[in-house]
């Protein structure tokens, strides 16, 4: 990619919480691709965070890893000192995301917490960590959603939930962080393969659904989504703000 491109982000840093696999993992790879200096947060599966970041220097780009546990608001803040040693932030990329595929009424008081501290409340301590490292840096910051945060998707449960709560605090960080010169916003995808929605007891039937649905005829995949979050990481998306992009191939049109 040439220097000046909108699309180039050399001497960028990048954050990807849940970036060791599924949509995280591609969205570090393409950021890293476009120049971003790229590190990647995990909770447990160091193998997949290795492997991510050796994928990524394998192909030229510059990543590194690191574990927190984004339910700790102490793990949070050592993520963030570790962060600040190197220098600023430039961008952050909320991909990290836990739950149970149950129907709501059946998800209990420890499964709500932990789909709401990892979905929300820690996009919004993320934030607060990342601002003084921001300063000055035209910082952008893209939260990932889902269909389900404003629609009803079978045994999503807290999930939902976590994600209508997680667009809601966009908005707000949007509004409130914009006369700093950060744009906050995030991408609202509709089912896409390889990700963590294939653990849904009905996924077969689910997936079905919505490739029935879907004008473009096919399910969306990583590479999708991470394309819109590479735009909204660049200047070409400088006068979108506190915005959902919905990328779901049309599925979420048709009655």
């Amino acid at each position: 990619m040439t220097t000046g491109h909108p699309l180039d982000l050399s001497g960028t840093r990048a954050l990807v919480t849940g970036g060791s696999r599924g949509i995280g993992s591609v969205v570090a790879r393409t950021l890293a691709g476009s120049g971003a200096d790229v590190l990647i947060n995990y909770r447990a599966d160091d193998a997949s965070a290795e492997g991510t970041v050796e994928a990524i220097r394998a192909a030229g780009g510059t990543a590194a890893q690191a574990k927190a546990n984004l339910q700790r608001p102490d793990e949070i803040h050592d993520l963030f000192d570790r962060i600040a040693s190197g220098g600023g932030l430039d961008i952050i990329v909320h991909a990290a995301a836990l739950g149970s595929f149950k129907p709501l009424a059946d998800v209990r008081s420890n499964q709500w917490d932990l789909a709401l501290d990892v979905g929300a409340r820690s996009l919004l301590l993320c934030v607060k960590d990342a601002l003084p490292l921001m300063s000055g840096r035209r910082g952008r910051i893209v939260a990932l959603s889902s269909l389900g945060g404003t629609r009803v998707v079978p045994s999503y449960g807290a999930i939902g939930v976590s994600k209508a709560a997680m667009e809601a605090t966009v908005r707000y960080l949007a509004v409130e962080l914009a006369p700093r010169g950060i744009r906050v916003n995030g991408v609202a995808a509709g089912l896409v393969e390889g990700s963590s929605v294939e653990r849904h007891a009905d996924y077969a039937a689910l997936a079905s659904a919505c490739r029935a649905r879907t004008p473009a005829g096919r399910l969306g995949s990583a590479e999708d989504i991470a394309s819109v979050v590479l735009f909204l990481c660049s200047p070409l998306s400088d006068w979108i703000v506190g915005q959902m992009l919905v990328v779901d191939g049309g599925m979420s049109l048709p009655l």
